[in-house]
């Protein structure tokens, strides 16, 4: 767009944004300037307002921390003199609540045991509370007060009351809600120690709604737009226009410098910070609360836009006055140059053109000595020199005529195949490099064709006999893929029998195995039964000494009976009792000597039988013998047969997977090999492409065998 413009348009641009550029340089210190200052006043402005408000609200909470201690003074003395009445000094807790608006209660906690020496048995006495503490507590409940005793089990551990009780200094407590009379609202307390006799006892404290306090700060509109609110010594939100964040902490950008303000209580100015979406300037001003050990601070907020209001408006002026000063300037410029520049180069424009065009006309303003001057002799110049330039592109054109013919007609015979076209014709000195590169070029190209021809009949000649070996191969490994699968197929079936034949030998190991254990358990029966034979024949042996003894017996007796019947015949008729019953014993002897014969006849039956018996059991145990070997024997040829069949079947699966994985390499190889001649039958026919291009070249004396190894 610059270069499209007239130089007097240029001049006028270049001095328009240069004065531009210094305007605004200058307009810019200006208005920063301005606007520092502005920012300075405002804050001086808003730390002033901020003093004055604080000021106000010292003086309201130093109403509440003068009666706080009043009251606390006064618990002290009654304390102190021995006036310990405890309806007495609850009604001294009772101050004037119902004057203050913002008061809503007052209450005295005194340390348990130290009011009057014991609380035990006082619960239930104005002021006291369930456990016998004594802690009246007056409450404002809609335009009247109520005695409420604090009964609450861990109100000595909280900080309104340890805060005052342990430092024996007043305190105020951050800003908490409270429940008072059906409605909710924001308050703090005022403490302050009771002290008797030199000892803090317990603290006093006024209940203050804050209330009033946020309603007078949302009224106050610093510079209009502004509003002022307030923190805690806790940065907790005491006054704040969002009813949401009253109670609540500190949220806002630049948290750490309202705690920096809050220690060392000097105001702080926090620039250009974003609060809810406005860029706003925020003035930070400490509030010392001496006598409760605390700072408050109240915090003002002014829309950075407030203040650089002035500053907008100065620059708007200045704007408009250079826009001004820029319009008379280029104005005057305009004029100037074209008169002193436009015109005549108007001129000399039109003259170049017309030389341009390849006429012949008479350059203007030669004869002035300025740079105009100097640019209408050097187009002078050019004239002369466009004259002599024209007879020499005459030359030129004729030369260029004679190469692009030569060069043409050589380039159409190379399309058309042939290449023993070469140039022939003189070329001008200029143009004989090249002359001599084409018909060097041109026996490259010959030379490379004829290469490429030899190449492709070689790749042609190859490539059929590895597409023939080829599927010779394919045709080979697809029959030995055949032979191996049917190998694997008859593996497995073997591999199949040998597992059957190995498991069958395992169960007649087995059942071997349980002939062996019936075989020994017949043995130990046999030789059970032989051991029983050998003690009935030691006692059959027992029995024939009994009976022989038996027969021993019998025959003295029958001995004495004959004795008793001879003396029963001497004693005659005295006797003859006594041989009745001699002759009884004596037939009583007979037949036991005939039992003890039959007894022993039958005895030695019975040894003969027994020792038939055991010989037979014998017998019979050596047979077990004989069968419990040959069952081992085969209990150990048929576990031999097992391990043998499981070797026999463990080999077998090897060889399967090696003839399965074999299978499974040689249909790889016959995919691989059918994959090589296709590769080998498209090489073919791409070697005849090849060479089917190569043929339509003529390049002398090798032309007719690229047709004929074409033709093939």
């Amino acid at each position: 767009m610059f270069n499209r413009l007239h130089i007097a348009g240029k001049l006028m641009t270049v001095a328009g944004l240069a004065i531009a550029v210094l305007l605004l340089l200058g307009f810019s210190a200006v208005v920063l300037e301005t606007r520092s200052s502005v920012g300075e006043l405002s804050d001086r402005s808003a730390i002033a307002q901020a003093e004055a408000e604080g000021n106000l609200l010292r003086s309201d909470i130093a109403r509440f921390e003068a009666t706080a201690r009043t009251l606390a003074s006064t618990m002290g003395n009654l304390h102190a003199s021995g006036a310990r009445d405890r309806a007495a000094a609850t009604n001294v807790v009772k101050t004037d609540l119902l004057k203050s608006r913002e008061a809503l209660g007052a209450w005295t906690m005194i340390a348990p045991g130290r009011w009057d020496g014991e609380d035990a048995g006082k619960a239930g006495l104005p002021g006291s509370s369930k456990d016998g503490n004594f802690r009246p507590y007056w409450v404002k409940n809609n335009g009247a007060l109520k005695q409420n005793p604090s009964d609450e089990a861990d109100g000595y551990d909280k900080p309104f009351f340890r805060r005052a009780f342990e430092s024996g200094d007043g305190a105020i407590l951050d800003p908490y809600t409270f429940d008072a009379g059906g409605r909710t609202v924001l308050m703090t307390s005022i403490t302050q120690p009771v002290r008797s006799g030199g000892q803090v006892i317990g603290v006093t404290g006024l209940d203050m709604e804050l209330g009033t306090i946020s309603e007078r700060l949302s009224k106050l509109k610093p510079f209009g737009t502004g509003r002022v609110m307030l923190l805690s010594a806790g940065a907790t939100w005491v006054a704040n226009p969002d009813p949401a964040r009253l109670g609540k902490p500190y949220a806002d950008a630049g948290l750490e410098e309202v705690k920096a303000a809050l220690a060392s209580g000097a105001p702080r100015v926090l620039a250009e910070i974003d609060i809810d979406g406005v860029e706003t300037r925020r003035v930070i001003q400490p509030i010392a609360l001496s006598g409760l050990n605390a700072t408050w601070a109240l915090v003002l907020d002014v829309p950075e836009s407030t203040i650089a209001a002035p500053a907008r408006t100065i620059a708007w002026q200045l704007v408009i006055g250079g826009l001004v000063i820029v319009v008379a300037v280029l104005a005057s410029l305009f004029y100037a140059a074209g008169g002193i520049i436009g015109r005549p180069m108007a001129k000399l424009s039109g003259a170049v053109d017309r030389l341009a065009k390849g006429e012949d006309c008479a350059i203007p303003e030669l004869d002035r000595e300025d740079e105009i001057g100097t640019m209408a002799r050097a187009a002078d110049v050019f004239r002369q020199a466009a004259a002599d330039r024209a007879e020499a592109d005459r030359r030129s054109a004729e030369e260029q005529r004679i190469v692009t013919t030569a060069v043409g007609e050589g380039l159409d015979a190379m399309r058309q195949g042939d290449l023993t076209r070469d140039i022939t014709e003189e070329f001008p000195a200029g143009y004989v490099s090249l002359k001599d590169n084409f018909n060097a070029a041109l026996a490259e190209l010959r030379r490379m064709i004829g290469a490429v021809a030899n190449s492709a009949d070689g790749i042609q000649s190859g490539s059929q006999e590895i597409a023939q070996a080829s599927e010779d191969l394919a045709r080979r490994t697809e029959a030995n893929a055949a032979s191996l699968e049917e190998t694997s197929a008859a593996l497995v079936q073997i591999d199949q029998r040998l597992k059957a034949s190995a498991s069958a030998s395992t169960q007649t190991v087995r059942r071997a195995d349980e002939a062996l254990s019936t075989v020994s358990g017949g043995r130990v029966v046999a030789g059970e039964a032989v051991a029983a034979m050998d003690r009935v024949s030691l006692s059959a042996r027992g029995i024939d000494q009994v009976i022989e003894g038996v027969d021993k017996i019998a025959f003295q007796t029958r001995v004495l009976a004959m004795n008793a019947a001879v003396e029963a015949g001497r004693a005659g008729d005295a006797g003859r009792g006594f041989a009745v019953v001699a002759d009884l014993v004596s037939a009583l002897a007979m037949r036991a000597e005939e039992e003890a014969k039959r007894a022993r006849d039958q005895l030695t039956v019975t040894q003969t039988d027994i020792v038939t018996a055991v010989d037979a059991v014998q017998r019979v145990d050596g047979a077990f013998e004989t069968i419990s070997e040959g069952v081992g024997e085969v209990h150990a040829l048929l576990g031999r047969m097992a391990e043998d069949n499981q070797a026999q079947s463990t080999a077998i699966t090897q060889i399967s997977v090696a003839v399965s994985t074999m299978d499974h390499s040689t249909q790889q190889n016959a995919a691989m090999v059918e994959e090589t001649s296709a590769a080998a039958r498209n090489l073919t026919t791409e070697a005849g492409s090849l060479n089917d291009q190569a043929a339509r070249f003529d390049t002398g004396g090798q032309t007719e065998r690229f047709r004929l190894s074409s033709a093939a």
